[in-house]
C-alpha cells in the first residue's frame, strides 16, 4: 500500500515540469504579436490573435473528459503524458510555418495543457489537509507563475539569440528533459478521504454544480485579464514606451528580451502573492474574502497600466500581479473545501473550463479593440472588469456561500 509522499519533494518536482512546459507557450506569447517574428512563423499579424488563443478554446473540449480520467486513473501516468505532448506541441512550432501547421501545434497544447493543469490541481489537493489547503496551492501557484516569468525572459533571450526557430528547438528539448525527470521522480499520490462538513456529497454521489459555476466567475475574470489581454498585449504597451529596443548600461536589448524581462517581473510578484494569501487564509477560513481583495488591487493596479507616465503604468503592471495567482489559489483551495476528493478532477476541470473561455477571449478581444480603441482604454475596461467580480464575489460572501 502506498504511503503518502511528502508534499514539499512533490511539488518540487511537479512545480518544475510544470514550469518547464511553458516554454514553448510563453515564446510565442511574447514574440508572435510582434510582426517581424509572426512573418517567420508565415502567419498574418491578423490571425495571431486566432493562434494564441486557440489552445485555449480547445481546452474547453478536453477539460471535462480530461476531468473524468484524472479522477478515475493513475494520475502520474496522464501528467507525464501530458507533459511528452507539450513537448510535441513545442516541435511543431518549431518545425512548422503557416497558420494550419501553428494552429495543429496549438490543439496539441492545448491538450496537454488540459492534462498539466488539471492533474496538477488534483495532485496538490491530494497532499493537502483542511489546515494547509491554501498555502500548497498557493505554493503550486508559485511555481506556474514563476514557470511563465522565467519561460518568458528565457523564450525572449532564446529568440534573440537563436532566432525564432532556434529558440523553439531548444525549448522543446527542455521540455522532453522534464517528462523524462517526471518519469523518474514523480510519484502516484493517494487521494484522500473526506474530511469537511462541508463536503456534503458521498462519495461517488451527485456532482455539485453550484459550488462549480459559483467558483468559476472569478477566474474567467481574472483569465480573461491577464492570460488573455495582458499576455497578448505586452510586446505592444511595452514598445509605445521604448520602441524596438533600450540601451540599459550601454547595451542595446531587443524588444523581445525586453518584454519577457518585463513579463518575469510581473510574475515575481505574483509568485510571492499565492503562498502569502494561501497562508493567511488557512488561518482565517476566508478563501472568498481573499480573493474579492486580489481582484480590487488587481483593478487598481490595471487602471494605472493606462497611464502615459511610464514609472505609473509600471507601478500599475506591478500591483495588478498577484491578482492572478491569488485567485486560482484560493479557488483551488475552496474546491478542496467543499468537494470530496473523487469528484476533485471533474469540478476542477468545469471551473478551468471557464477559465480557458476567458483567456481564449481576451486575446480576441484586445486584437477586435485595439482596431478602435487605444489601449490605455482597454485596460480601464479590464479594471472596471475585476472591480464589478469582485464586488460579486463579496455579495457571494455575504450570501454564506464562499467561505469555509
Amino acid at each position: 500500500m502506498r504511503t503518502k509522499p511528502s508534499p514539499r519533494r512533490v511539488l518540487a518536482v511537479l512545480g518544475i515540469g510544470t514550469a518547464v512546459s511553458l516554454l514553448g507557450d510563453s515564446t510565442l506569447y511574447t514574440v508572435l504579436p510582434n510582426p517581424r517574428f509572426a512573418l517567420q512563423a508565415a502567419v498574418p499579424v491578423a490571425q495571431v490573435g486566432i493562434l494564441l488563443g486557440a489552445n485555449r478554446l480547445v481546452r474547453i473540449v478536453f477539460n471535462t473528459p480530461v476531468g473524468r480520467l484524472i479522477d478515475r486513473f493513475s494520475r502520474r501516468t496522464l501528467m507525464i503524458g501530458s507533459l511528452a505532448l507539450g513537448a510535441l506541441s513545442t516541435l511543431v512550432y518549431a518545425a512548422g510555418a503557416g497558420f494550419w501547421v501553428m494552429l495543429l501545434g496549438r490543439v496539441l497544447w492545448g491538450a496537454a495543457w488540459s492534462g498539466l493543469w488539471i492533474g496538477g490541481q488534483a495532485i496538490v489537493l491530494d497532499l493537502a489537509g483542511s489546515d494547509n489547503r491554501g498555502h500548497l496551492s498557493g505554493r503550486y501557484q508559485m511555481w506556474f507563475f514563476l514557470g511563465i516569468g522565467i519561460s518568458a525572459l528565457l523564450g525572449g533571450l532564446f529568440t534573440d539569440l537563436l532566432g525564432y526557430r532556434g529558440g523553439l528547438w531548444l525549448s522543446a528539448a527542455l521540455t522532453a528533459t522534464a517528462a523524462l525527470m517526471w518519469f523518474f521522480l514523480l510519484p502516484e499520490t493517494v487521494r484522500p478521504a473526506v474530511e469537511n462538513p462541508h463536503q456534503v456529497q458521498r462519495q461517488g454521489t451527485f456532482f455539485n454544480w453550484r459550488i462549480a459555476l459559483v467558483s468559476s466567475l472569478p477566474i474567467f475574470t481574472i483569465r480573461f485579464i491577464f492570460a488573455g489581454v495582458i499576455a497578448a498585449t505586452s510586446i505592444i504597451w511595452l514598445s509605445q514606451f521604448v520602441g524596438e529596443s533600450a540601451s540599459i548600461l550601454g547595451l542595446v536589448v531587443p524588444i523581445a528580451t525586453l518584454t519577457g524581462t518585463l513579463v518575469a517581473s510581473r510574475t515575481a510578484v505574483s509568485v510571492l502573492g499565492a503562498p502569502i494569501a494561501g497562508f493567511f487564509s488557512d488561518r482565517l477560513g476566508q478563501r472568498w474574502t481573499v480573493i474579492g481583495i486580489a481582484l480590487i488591487i488587481g483593478a487598481v493596479g490595471l487602471w494605472l497600466m493606462g497611464s502615459a507616465f511610464f514609472p505609473i503604468a509600471l507601478l500599475g503592471v506591478l500591483l495588478s500581479s498577484p491578482a492572478g495567482s491569488i485567485v486560482q489559489a484560493m479557488t483551488t483551495a475552496f474546491v478542496g473545501d467543499r468537494v470530496p476528493p473523487n469528484m476533485a478532477g471533474r469540478t476542477i476541470s468545469v471551473i478551468f473550463t471557464f477559465g480557458d473561455l476567458g483567456s481564449a477571449l481576451g486575446p480576441l478581444t484586445a486584437f477586435w479593440l485595439m482596431g478602435s480603441l487605444p489601449l490605455a482604454t482597454i485596460f480601464h475596461l479590464c479594471a472596471a472588469l475585476s472591480m464589478g467580480t469582485a464586488v460579486v464575489v463579496f455579495l457571494l460572501h455575504s450570501a454564506a456561500i464562499g467561505d469555509r
